[in-house]
């Protein structure tokens, strides 16, 4: 039975806050909107679905969309009720299952068991110093983002100063090639402390893999601590790239090597135009050299867009002379009378020629409605409200998304603050501008991370935007804080 529209919104919203309650304990690393194109960016809800398509709580449809307008049933609820009231009371934590395609009787199933297994431990004096333990046995994330912030929960109990080692090891992914392995390193809780965050490093490749797996372990607790459950999990990093790119494994081979020829590269990680416009306008850029001709091939591909109807499919070759840096291409756009919300299509670059390597190959190009609200030159925010640093990769890279509309060239300045962190000694002071051209809707920018010799892991500092031009505002979150682990 499905229930009148007015309840859809609170539906979904109470399917919100009891997801949020099953995830507990890990960070948001990633939003809603970067994942499905139905999500609207900067929704109350965004940063909720990222969290939860992380830990793999939340899966989506079988094509690609989320459906956040979606009806849900009375049973449903009862359901993720009865969840919710099992985690507070102690179960084992989230389920690794897809909320949007189970059944009612699997998730009946599941938190029957649930509650047994609370029972089970609640029958168990707690540990007052405490039982170290992951949110969920599983995480997932797409290949594409840097970072997965992973928090370990000192549960039962908080008494003293007491440590636990974490290590992140190969599973089916290579470790320096996939990740960055970690063996054994220490987490320190203070006395009263009940969370502390560790950060596991990607790699993003140009290789056809698959998905892959890394595995996170907990070990050693001290000082009359123990280990909970789970104290081991796994990873799940998701491959971005098409399983028959044949460029992509020559160019991986390639990218070690410095080339004059330079980096060809969308200019945006997101584009975003009007339904009513002719067509959008891409921007390829050359970067790191400019010597002699090279060329790359573009095409597009169908996501929730389809072409022939939101779009006209559109494919060729951007040829630059020498010296030259930068090209544009166009997909034409077809505009509708219906209020069918945005949809989105897939601009790739393959196949670099001329010695060139090749940079930021993939790229969402979102078609607003313009039978909802207005379009200008729209609002800019950081993607998320705290973002990872890590001495082992050298880097914190941040993300800045224009929300509300692209038109125009815009920008928005950026500038490094003071934390626990010292500039330095663990970050080195950055500021900047970035620029946006119309249509751009996703840029980022990264601060370099200084290694040193101390056990300084979890210290902080901030990162703020100001100064955005040509009738722009800025939206919160405008000032985030950047993690620095070792």
């Amino acid at each position: 039975m499905r229930m009148p529209r007015s309840f859809s919104l609170l539906s979904m919203f109470c399917a919100g806050l009891i997801l949020g309650g099953a995830g507990v304990g890990i960070a948001a690393t990633i939003r809603g909107s970067s994942i499905f194109s139905d999500v609207p960016e900067g929704a109350f809800f965004d940063e909720a679905v990222g969290e939860m398509y992380s830990v793999g709580v939340i899966q989506g449809y079988s094509n690609g969309n989320f459906g956040p307008n979606d009806f849900v049933t009375r049973g449903q609820i009862a359901v993720l009720m009865k969840r919710l009231r099992d985690d507070i009371r102690g179960s084992g934590g989230a389920q690794s299952s897809s909320t949007q395609s189970s059944s009612s009787s699997s998730s009946s199933s599941s938190s029957s068991s649930s509650t047994s297994s609370s029972s089970s431990s609640s029958s168990t004096a707690p540990n007052e110093f405490g039982a170290f333990r992951f949110s969920s046995t599983t995480f997932s994330l797409p290949e594409a983002v840097s970072a997965l912030t992973v928090s370990v929960e000192r549960q039962g109990g908080s008494k003293g100063a007491v440590t636990v080692k974490y290590s992140v090891k190969a599973g089916t992914a290579t470790a320096g090639e996939d990740f960055v392995a970690v063996d054994q390193s220490v987490l320190s809780f203070k006395d009263g402390e009940t969370r502390r965050n560790f950060t596991v490093s990607l790699k993003d490749d140009l290789l056809a893999e698959g998905s892959e797996t890394v595995l996170l372990e907990l070990s050693a607790p001290t000082a009359g601590a123990s280990l909970g459950s789970p104290s081991a999990a796994t990873l799940t990093v998701l491959d971005n790239e098409a399983p028959s790119s044949g460029s992509s494994s020559s160019n991986s081979s390639a990218s070690s090597q410095s080339s004059g020829a330079g980096t060809l590269g969308l200019s945006a990680l997101a584009y975003e135009v009007r339904e009513n416009s002719a067509a959008a306008t891409i921007t390829v850029v050359r970067t790191g050299g400019s010597t002699g001709q090279v060329g790359v091939t573009y095409a597009t591909s169908n996501k929730t867009a389809i072409a022939g109807a939101e779009y006209t499919a559109t494919n060729g070759t951007l040829t630059f002379a020498s010296g030259e840096t930068s090209k544009t291409f166009s997909v034409p756009i077809l505009d509708d009378t219906s209020v069918d919300g945005k949809k989105s299509l897939t601009l790739t670059l393959s196949a670099p020629s001329g010695g060139a390597l090749l940079g930021t190959f993939t790229s969402p190009l979102n078609i607003a409605d313009d039978e909802i609200g207005t379009f200008g030159s729209g609002s800019f925010m950081f993607g998320k409200s705290e973002f990872d640093g890590t001495e082992g990769t050298g880097i914190a890279t941040i993300t800045v998304n224009r929300v509300g509309g692209t038109l125009h060239t815009v920008s928005v300045s950026y500038s490094t603050s003071n934390g626990t962190a010292a500039p330095g000694l663990d970050y080195t002071s950055t500021s900047g501008t970035l620029t946006f051209a119309p249509g751009e809707q996703s840029k980022t920018f990264t601060i370099p991370i200084t290694k040193d010799s101390l056990n300084d892991s979890g210290e902080y500092f901030t990162v703020s935007l100001s100064a955005p031009t040509a009738g722009t505002q800025l939206e919160t979150p405008s000032t985030a804080q950047v993690n620095v682990y070792e």
